[in-house]
């Protein structure tokens, strides 16, 4: 997804970085690892990456990709994933959205089982039910005959999630939110001006210019 695109793995450790804290002893499943950039950068900070994709293609080229002795890359559908070892993170970016909701719950339920205690689950979604995206959703399929439900133009993705349903989804399957980033539309302004502009308006209200969220939950006990 992101061949040729070099700022994209920098940004995207960024807003890993925003929810959960990698270190040296970590072993890390990345789910949906693509072509496996990501991959490779959370492989230099901790002990072992474990990445997985569906695309065989993929898992070929990130394979390719790199001589690093501390990750591998399988082919593997995440609602069936069985890994021998347990991690103390597991990363899901962009994946999310991919399922319908009882497959999004049967993922949580398997999330679950690959976590040691104390181990946290990072999801990051799209907000494509907010104004914001909405308003770009629409910008884009005049300007570029956009396909797909939300505004990113893809086709696969099953859902759509404001901030609030996307809290809830982890909630229903049985996880709480421990730290969570969202990124709101700035509408033109600079970065600094958008941010104390945000910070005044109340959560309801600031929700509703939501572009993307990610965060990082750990298993609730189970009753």
């Amino acid at each position: 997804m992101s061949a040729g695109n070099e700022e994209h793995v920098p940004r995207t450790m960024a807003k890993v970085k925003r929810v959960a804290k990698l270190s040296p002893g970590m072993r890390v499943l990345e789910v949906g690892c693509g072509l496996g950039g990501l991959s490779r950068a959370i492989a230099a900070e901790v002990a072992h990456v474990t990445a997985i994709d569906m695309s065989e293609h993929a898992i070929e080229q990130a394979r390719s990709a790199t001589d690093a002795k501390n990750v591998s890359f399988e082919c593997a559908d995440a609602l069936a994933f069985r890994p021998a070892g347990k991690f103390d993170l597991a990363l899901a970016l962009a994946v999310f959205e991919h399922f319908g909701r009882r497959e999004q719950q049967k993922f949580l339920k398997t999330a679950r089982r690959w976590l040691v205690s104390g181990g946290r689950l990072v999801l990051h979604v799209p907000i494509a039910e907010s104004w914001s995206g909405k308003r770009r959703r629409s910008r884009r399929s005049v300007d570029q005959g956009i396909e797909g439900m939300d505004y990113t133009g893809d086709p696969t993705h099953k859902a759509t999630f404001s901030v609030k349903t996307f809290r809830k989804a982890l909630a229903d399957g049985g996880f709480r939110i421990v730290k969570e980033w969202v990124r709101y539309s700035r509408w033109g302004w600079p970065a600094g001006w958008a941010r104390v502009a945000m910070s005044a308006l109340p959560a309801r209200v600031r929700e509703t210019f939501a572009m993307e969220a990610i965060a990082a939950a750990e298993p609730e006990a189970e009753k």
